[in-house]
């Protein structure tokens, strides 16, 4: 008996890795031009692996064991991927990494192994961890230091080209200020106290995914009308002090300029959203307005205002410039071929 000779594999899949036996009693082997040998041999069994592609940046494919990797320990198939969320999202995330990786290349940006150790060491000396420890640890996540490493690695890449784009700084005309002061009249209202209370998520002692978690607990709990006080000191790393989420009653003038954009506008009762600063992420809750504009006899130093306000909408435009990179320009500066 002859064995069907093997069919090659379908357009946007390969030959690699995941199995799929094919049993035979007996197989002949036939060359070219010659006439197949009387002798049968048994067969062995053989392994046959088709990894589809189920993406492409800039023409390299992105695979579904490049995929599965990120959903270990599940495995899925192809079609099993065209119908789950999450699979659609780690994709999402793959996409974007190797849309980074080709605009560093055309910025001439590169991230060294150098840097990468730096800054896992320095994570591990923060937390007090030997490197076994710190592996032991990453494995109790689901996450290699290899993978851990790599994903470093993008976040340096982003962190340059971020750099890269806001270098120069963005232009803020005397309109716009004057615009955004008429918005917000309370920023003149500098002498009006404000009774402060905060909830802080500290990045310190914990992965991104650890201050996801406890950032989705403290929004779960306000977006259902959870005391903000209460939820403070259930969730807030204030918890333990003295004072708990009290800050006290401030000026607004003695405010930053971050903080007094976000509660400005605010009434009593109600909180900002999650402001991030690079070592944690605080919401602000007015609890009490304390005095009005007629008590108010310290004249408001223009200048010193107009500067906070173009300060602000630096901040503003720079994110906004970003935003718009990451999110859009990203994309059409590359082509993306996405097949899930």
């Amino acid at each position: 008996m002859k064995t069907p000779a093997a069919r090659a594999p379908t357009t946007g899949s390969i030959l690699i890795k995941t199995t799929l036996c094919v049993w035979a009693t007996t197989c002949v082997w036939v060359s070219p031009g010659l006439s197949a040998p009387k002798k049968k041999v048994e067969a062995a069994p053989q392994e046959l692996v088709i990894d589809a592609v189920v993406a492409a940046v800039d023409d390299k494919p992105i695979t579904l064991s490049d995929l599965n990797s990120r959903l270990t320990p599940r495995r899925l198939s192809f079609e099993e991927a065209k119908k789950d969320p999450e699979a659609s999202r780690a994709l999402d995330q793959v996409i974007q990494e190797k849309l980074l990786e080709e605009e560093a290349k055309v910025k001439r940006l590169s991230v060294s192994d150098a840097e990468v150790n730096e800054y896992v060491s320095e994570v591990m000396e923060r937390n007090g961890l030997s490197s076994e420890d710190f592996q032991a640890a990453l494995a109790r996540e689901g996450k290699s230091l290899t993978a851990y490493k790599q994903q470093i690695k993008i976040d340096i890449l982003k962190a340059k080209l971020t750099s890269s784009l806001s270098r120069g700084g963005v232009s803020v005309s005397d309109s716009e200020i004057d615009e955004y002061i008429a918005k917000h009249p309370e920023l003149k209202n500098a002498g009006k106290d404000i009774k402060l209370h905060h909830l802080v998520i500290s990045k310190e002692g914990r992965t991104i995914d650890e201050v996801k978690s406890r950032l989705m607990q403290v929004s779960t709990a306000l977006e259902r009308g959870d005391s903000f006080i209460d939820v403070a000191k259930r969730l807030s790393d204030t918890a333990g002090s003295e004072e708990g989420s009290l800050i006290g009653v401030i000026p607004m003038k003695d405010l930053s300029p971050a903080i007094a954009e976000a509660v400005g506008p605010l009434r009593a009762g109600q909180h900002t959203p999650p402001l991030e600063t690079p070592g944690d992420i605080q919401i602000f809750f007015v609890e009490e307005r304390v005095g009005n504009e007629a008590e108010n006899t310290e004249e408001v130093d223009e200048e010193k205002l107009k500067d906070e306000v173009r300060q602000i909408l630096q901040k503003q435009k720079t994110k906004e410039r970003l935003d718009a990179f990451f999110k859009n320009e990203l994309y059409k500066n590359h082509s993306v071929d996405k097949r899930l």
